[in-house]
C-alpha cells in the first residue's frame, strides 16, 4: 500500500512524491506521540519527595535523546530527499513552486524540532490530570492557611503594618517604641514581633501578593475573634488532603490547635515542624547566650552522631513542593507561547538552512558559511577597536542590506550569477534574524538616550516607547514570522528568475 501512495504522488504531486513528506512526516508524528507519552509517564508526581529529597528526573537525557534524533532524522531524510534535484531534471516549475517546498520543508522541520516540546507538555499534561484548576487552587489555599500555624518565616520585617478595610496592608507611620521593641500592629492593637500573628504563609502561583495578604488577614481575624472552630475546620481540611497521599502527620486537628492558640497575645505557642526529618545538631550553634529549644524539639544520638527533631510535625515541605508543582503547571507552564516561539524560529532556521542547500549549490553554501564565520571574527575586532556597544548588530544589518542590494543588482543585471549564489545563501539565513536585530537594537539605543538625561529613568520621555516595545516583544516575533512568510514568498519568485541565468 506504501508503494502505491509513493507511486501515485510520483505521478500526481512528484513535489510530495520528491521532498518524501509523506513517509518521513508519518515517522516524525509517531515520534512524538512517543515523547508526549514519555513525558506523560515522566509528570507522575511522588507526594513523598520534597524540595532537599527527591529523586533527579530524566529531562537532561531526554532533552540530549531528543535532539539527538532529531539530527539523525534530519540526516536521513536529507540522504532521500537529495538524491532527486528538481532543478536537474525536469519537473516543471511554476512561479509558487519554490515557496511550496520551503513549505514543505518548513513543515518537516517543525515537526523534528518538536520533540522536547512533545516530552514537556506530555509532563504537564499528567501534572494537570491529578485536579482541576478549580480544585487545585481551592486545595493551594488550604495548604497555604495551614502553612500560617507551621515553622517558618515572620510577615513582617520590622515593620508596623496595618490593614484598611479592605484588606491591603498599608504602613502606619512608624512608632519609636514599637520599633525599638519590635512590635507589630493588627487591627489597632499592638503585638510582639515573634506572635503567631506575625507569621508568613507560604504562596503558590495562583495567588498574588495582595490575595496573600488577605488571607493572612482572615486568618488573624480567626484567631482575635476566638472562631475556634474555623481554626480546626482548616487543619481537618489540611491533614484530609495529606492523608489522601498516605502523608504522616504526629498531631491530629485538636491536638494541632492546643499546640498553637494562646488568646489573647498569641505569644506562646508551640512550634509546628514541616516534616519529620532530622538536621544534624552542632552544639556550637548555641552559643553567646542562645540555647537548644527543647520545648519543640529533642535530640537522637545516632552512632555518635546527635539529630534534632520536631516533637510536632505535619507533612508541610512534601506537600508544598508537590502542590508548587500542580499550581505551577496551571499557572505558569513551560510549555506555552513563548516557549513554542522557540521552537517556530528553530524550524525556520533548519528550513532556510535545507532550502538554502537546495536551490544553490554544497560549494555556494560552504563559501557562505564559511564568509560569515570570518565576518563575524572580523565584526568582533571592528567592535573592540571602536569600542561601541552596538557596533556588531549595526555591521550585521549593513551586510544584510548591501547583499539583498547586490542580489537585486545581480538580476536586473540578467548576464551570470558571478558570486550571487553565497549572497543567496547569506540572504536567505538573515530573513528570519533581521528585523529582530533591528528592534531589539532600537529598544537598547533609546535606552542609551535615556541614560544621559538627568532625570530618573521612569519619567524619561523614552520611558514609555522601551516599556511599549519590551511588553509586545512577543507579540512582535510572532508578527516576525508573518514578514517571513511573505518575504519567502518574493524571494521564492526571484530566486527561481536567479536560477536561469548563466552560471560563472
Amino acid at each position: 500500500m506504501f508503494k502505491n501512495i509513493q507511486k501515485q504522488l510520483l505521478i500526481k504531486y512528484p513535489l510530495l512524491w520528491n521532498t518524501r513528506v509523506v513517509p518521513v512526516s508519518i515517522i516524525l508524528i509517531a515520534v512524538n506521540i512517543i515523547f508526549f507519552f514519555i513525558g506523560y509517564v515522566e509528570g507522575k508526581l511522588n507526594f513523598s519527595e520534597d524540595e532537599n529529597n527527591y529523586n533527579y528526573d530524566n529531562d537532561g537525557l531526554i532533552i540530549f535523546f531528543s535532539s539527538f534524533l532529531s539530527i539523525l532524522i534530519i540526516i536521513l531524510w536529507l540522504l532521500f530527499y537529495l538524491k532527486n534535484n528538481s532543478f536537474k531534471s525536469f519537473y516543471p516549475k511554476t512561479n509558487f513552486s519554490l515557496l511550496k517546498e520551503w513549505f514543505i520543508i518548513l513543515f518537516i522541520s517543525f515537526l523534528t524540532c518538536l520533540f522536547t516540546y512533545s516530552f514537556y507538555y506530555g509532563k504537564e499534561t499528567r501534572v494537570r490530570s491529578y485536579y482541576s484548576e478549580k480544585e487545585a487552587k481551592e486545595r493551594c489555599e488550604i495548604l497555604s492557611k495551614g502553612s500560617f500555624f507551621i515553622d517558618g518565616s515572620f510577615s513582617n520585617n520590622y515593620r508596623n503594618d496595618e490593614y484598611d478595610e479592605a484588606g491591603i496592608a498599608t504602613v502606619i507611620p512608624d512608632d519609636s517604641n514599637a520599633s525599638k521593641n519590635n512590635f507589630i500592629y493588627f487591627n489597632g492593637k499592638k503585638y510582639n514581633y515573634l506572635s503567631l500573628l506575625n507569621k508568613n504563609v507560604n504562596s503558590y502561583t495562583f495567588f498574588d501578593f495582595e490575595s496573600d495578604s488577605l488571607r493572612k488577614k482572615t486568618i488573624k481575624t480567626w484567631l482575635v475573634n476566638q472562631q475556634k472552630d474555623s481554626i480546626k475546620n482548616l487543619f481537618k481540611s489540611y491533614l484530609k488532603i495529606a492523608k489522601e497521599h498516605n502523608l504522616k502527620a504526629n498531631i491530629d486537628a485538636y491536638k494541632w490547635f492546643d499546640l498553637i492558640y494562646d488568646h489573647p497575645n498569641f505569644e506562646k505557642y508551640n512550634l509546628i515542624g514541616k516534616n519529620n526529618e532530622s538536621e544534624v545538631y552542632y552544639p556550637s550553634n548555641y552559643t553567646n547566650g542562645s540555647v537548644f529549644d527543647s520545648v519543640n524539639k529533642y535530640i537522637v544520638t545516632i552512632k555518635d552522631q546527635q539529630f534534632e527533631y520536631y516533637k510536632y510535625y505535619v507533612p508541610e515541605a512534601k506537600l508544598h513542593y508537590n502542590y508548587d508543582k500542580i499550581a505551577d503547571s496551571w499557572n505558569t507552564p513551560s510549555i506555552n507561547f513563548d516557549t513554542l516561539l522557540i521552537i517556530l524560529y528553530l524550524a525556520i532556521g533548519l528550513s532556510l538552512l535545507v532550502f538554502s542547500f537546495r536551490v544553490t549549490s554544497i560549494k555556494n553554501w560552504m563559501v557562505a558559511a564559511v564568509s560569515l564565520g570570518i565576518l563575524g571574527i572580523l565584526f568582533g575586532i571592528i567592535s573592540l577597536i571602536i569600542k561601541w556597544d552596538y557596533t556588531f548588530p549595526t555591521l550585521v544589518i549593513i551586510t544584510v542590506v548591501l547583499a539583498v542590494i547586490y542580489f537585486i543588482y545581480i538580476l536586473s543585471k540578467k548576464k551570470n550569477k558571478s558570486i550571487s549564489g553565497v549572497v543567496v545563501n547569506v540572504v536567505l539565513w538573515s530573513v528570519p534574524g533581521i528585523l529582530p536585530l533591528i528592534y531589539f537594537l532600537y529598544i537598547e539605543f533609546l535606552r542609551t538616550l535615556t541614560y544621559k538625561d538627568n532625570v530618573p529613568y521612569e519619567l524619561s520621555e523614552y520611558y514609555p516607547t522601551i516599556k511599549f516595545l519590551r511588553d509586545n516583544s512577543i507579540i512582535f516575533l510572532y508578527l516576525n514570522i508573518l514578514f517571513v512568510l511573505i518575504i519567502m514568498l518574493l524571494l521564492s519568485s526571484k530566486i527561481k528568475k536567479w536560477r536561469g541565468l548563466a552560471e560563472n
